[in-house]
């Protein structure tokens, strides 16, 4: 296990350095940002492909169709092109193992969503990023290490699958004290939390609303993860 700390260069450096040790699979796996305004806050997804977004991001907002909010369809019912926006060609994309994907959701048992992870290189703080970003993508979250995670993967030519929590759903903004507040090894600094507040007093609601989100999130990545450990064990 190695943990990036919501750094994208120190993911790629930890992929490698498994990959270095043995690992046969990689296994992006943790907090995500909600695109997709059906999430809220401990939805759980296995990805079935992580599109790399290295250009800037999107600002203004899209009038969104009712089709694009609809529920994904049930087992056994096909989704049509009309059901969802077509989205924009990113620079790379990279398919998860579908093999793994089936093997996480038997375990896994809850409700799961599958569709697209956007892997960015900046935190998506704001609601208007977030919702263009799936504009453009109609991808259901976003994170910043799962395309370096898939990218290593790619480059030695081994199996990888993305499981990820919403944490920030997409009408959430994260305030600035919250991104200083992430530490290197993925924990939070409560003095640099403090500092961002004192300078910027009126973003403690939405510091607290944040972290409600975040115990939410992290209850239901701690579920998924204790039923998902004998697989990860099995695959390396």
């Amino acid at each position: 296990i190695a943990i990036s700390g919501a750094r994208t260069a120190r993911a790629a450096e930890a992929a490698r350095e498994l990959l270095s040790a043995g690992a046969e699979a990689l296994v992006s796996i943790g907090l995500a940002g909600g695109l997709d305004p059906r999430l809220g806050p401990g939805a759980v997804i296995v990805a079935e492909r992580v599109i790399a977004w290295h250009q800037p991001l999107p600002s203004g907002r899209r009038r969104l169709r009712l089709g694009d909010l609809a529920r994904r369809p049930e087992d056994g019912e096909e989704e049509t092109a009309s059901d969802a926006p077509i989205p924009e060609q990113a620079e790379t994309e990279f398919a998860a193992d579908p093999d793994l994907q089936s093997q996480l959701l038997g375990v896994i048992g809850d409700k799961t969503w599958s569709g697209a992870v956007v892997g960015v290189d900046q935190a998506v703080r704001s609601q208007d990023q977030k919702l263009g970003l799936f504009a453009k993508t109609t991808a259901l979250a976003c994170d910043m290490e799962s395309h370096a995670v898939a990218e290593a993967a790619r480059d030695a030519d081994v199996p990888f699958v993305v499981l990820r929590i919403v944490s920030d759903p997409s009408n959430r903004y994260i305030p600035e004290a919250a991104i200083a507040g992430v530490t290197a090894v993925g924990g939070v600094s409560l003095g640099a939390v403090l500092r961002g507040v004192a300078i910027r007093p009126w973003d403690l609601p939405e510091l607290l609303s944040l972290a409600f989100d975040a115990r939410i999130a992290f209850g239901a990545l701690r579920r998924v993860a204790r039923r998902s450990a004998p697989l990860f064990r099995a695959v390396g």
